[in-house]
């Protein structure tokens, strides 16, 4: 499978993302975005169609964990949807929205991208990343959708 640079979001979900941040303040969240992969053109896109929200089993303002459990439940509902898990989400409440060591370290090298919501409280940012072999992150594309 080739790893889409590309995420087609709309600005729902990342208005939930942020709001699941602000509600975890100042602890880090972390989540799940489920949905398709689609070949637009020459390009392979994610699509998102549901944000999960997960518990930070370590309530922690630097770092999340997210139990077994909850993650199969997630990738259940998925596969019952015909749909596939896009990207983990985490917060950085009072960072920037870039892929910190702890995280790089803590991947496992799955094929997922990260989305990281930054700077919770002040002025709020996203950041997309896709992590590669060698565990640097790549930035990545989103592409704000808003329905009518």
């Amino acid at each position: 499978m080739s790893i889409p640079f590309q995420l087609l979001v709309t600005e729902g979900f990342l208005n939930e993302m942020l709001n699941h941040a602000i509600e975890e303040f100042p602890y880090e969240c972390c989540g799940v975005l489920g949905g398709r992969f689609e070949t637009r053109e020459t390009e392979k896109i994610g699509v998102v169609s549901t944000v999960y929200k997960l518990e930070n089993s370590l309530k922690s303002e630097i770092e999340f964990l997210s139990s077994a459990e909850s993650m199969l439940k997630v990738v259940k509902e998925l596969r019952q949807k015909g749909e596939e898990m896009l990207v983990v989400y985490h917060s950085h409440p009072v960072s920037f929205p870039k892929m910190s060591k702890k995280d790089l370290d803590m991947i496992d090298g799955t094929n997922l991208l990260h989305l990281i919501v930054g700077n919770v409280k002040t002025i709020p940012e996203f950041g997309l990343w896709w992590v590669n072999e060698q565990k640097k992150a790549i930035p990545c594309t989103f592409i704000i959708d808003n329905p009518r």
